[in-house]
C-alpha cells in the first residue's frame, strides 16, 4: 500500500515539473515563437553596426544582413558604406542566396533543367516584358480581367511552382531574404543594370501598384500565407514611396489609406522579429505625406 502512495507521489510529482518547465518554456516568453534564422541564420551578420534591439526579446541576436536600408538605419549610427561596397555586398549576397539554394533537395527534385539563377533571370524578364497596369479597372473592364489572371499568363505553372516551393520551405528565413531581394531591386540607378537585371524602378512601381491597388493582385496577396502577405504589402508600399520621391508614381497610388491599418496588423503580427521597425517606418511615411499635404 505505502509503495503504491509512493509510485502515485512519483507520478504527481513528475507531471507537476514537466507543466513548470512547459510554463516557463511557452508562458514565460509570451507565446512567441522566434524564426528559425534566429536562432541559427543561414546569413552571417556582417559590418560593425549592432542590430535593432527588440525589447521583448532583449538577449536575442537578429541578422543584420540586409535591413538596415529596409529599416531606416541613419548613417550616423554605422559607418556608411561606399557605393562600390555596397553594389559589392549586395551581388554576393544574391550569389550566396542562390547557391544556397542550388544545395536544396525540393529545388533538385523539380528538375529545372537549369540553375536556379538562370530560372529566376528568365522570370524577371518575362515580368519586366509584360507589366501589369496596376490603377484604372474601375474605368476599364478588360484591365481587371487581365490582372486577374497576369501572373498565371506570365509566369506559367513551372515558375508558379519554383516560386511557391521556395517560399513555404524558406519561411523562417522570410525577413532576411525579402529584404535582400528589396536592396536589389532599388539598386539599379547606383549600380547600374547588366542584361535588365535588375528590372528599372518604373517596372517594379508597376508591380507593387498591381499587388496592392488592383482586384487580380490583392487576391494573390490574400491567398498567401499572413507573413507573407504583410512583407510583399510592406515592401510594395516602400516602393511606391521611392517611385513618388522620383516623381515616377504615373498612375497617382496612394498609399496613405494603407499605412496606418498596415503599421497595426504588422505590431500585432509576434511572428515578425523587427515588427516594431516595420511599423515605425509606415508611420514615418505618415508623417511625411500628412506634411507633404499640409495637413496635421
Amino acid at each position: 500500500m505505502k509503495g503504491n502512495k509512493a509510485l502515485l507521489l512519483l507520478v504527481i510529482a513528475l507531471i507537476a515539473g514537466g507543466l513548470v518547465i512547459l510554463y516557463f518554456h511557452y508562458v514565460g516568453k509570451g507565446h512567441e515563437e522566434k524564426p528559425a534564422f534566429q536562432q541559427e541564420s543561414r546569413v552571417e551578420p556582417r559590418g560593425t553596426g549592432e542590430a535593432p534591439s527588440v525589447k521583448e526579446e532583449p538577449t536575442a541576436e537578429a541578422p543584420q544582413e540586409g535591413l538596415n536600408e529596409v529599416l531606416g538605419k541613419k548613417e550616423t549610427e554605422a559607418q556608411p558604406m561606399t557605393r562600390e561596397d555596397e553594389c559589392q555586398r549586395i551581388n554576393e549576397d544574391l550569389k550566396e542566396f542562390f547557391a544556397y539554394l542550388e544545395k536544396k533537395d525540393y529545388v533538385r527534385e523539380l528538375k529545372l533543367g537549369e540553375d536556379v539563377f538562370t530560372c529566376f533571370s528568365t522570370l524577371i524578364s518575362s515580368l519586366s516584358s509584360h507589366p501589369p497596369v496596376p490603377a484604372g479597372e474601375g474605368l476599364n473592364y478588360d484591365i481587371m480581367i487581365q490582372n486577374i489572371y497576369h501572373l498565371y499568363r506570365v509566369l506559367g505553372l513551372q515558375n508558379l511552382k519554383l516560386i511557391k516551393t521556395i517560399v513555404e520551405h524558406e519561411a523562417d528565413a522570410m525577413e532576411v531574404n525579402l529584404a535582400l531581394f528589396y536592396r536589389w531591386l532599388m539598386s539599379g540607378d547606383t549600380c547600374g543594370m547588366r542584361e535588365g537585371l535588375p528590372p528599372p524602378l518604373d517596372i517594379t512601381y508597376r508591380y507593387a501598384g498591381y499587388l496592392i491597388n488592383s482586384i487580380g493582385g490583392r487576391a494573390c496577396l490574400f491567398r498567401r500565407e499572413n507573413r507573407l502577405r504583410l512583407l510583399l504589402t510592406y515592401y510594395s508600399i516602400l516602393v511606391i514611396h521611392e517611385a513618388d520621391k522620383r516623381k515616377l508614381n504615373s498612375f497617382g497610388i496612394d498609399i496613405t489609406p494603407y499605412l496606418e491599418p498596415l503599421a497595426d496588423e504588422i505590431e500585432n503580427c509576434c511572428l515578425f522579429y523587427f515588427r516594431k521597425e516595420y511599423a515605425g517606418r509606415l508611420i514615418d511615411l505618415k508623417s511625411y505625406y500628412a506634411k507633404k499635404r499640409g495637413t496635421s
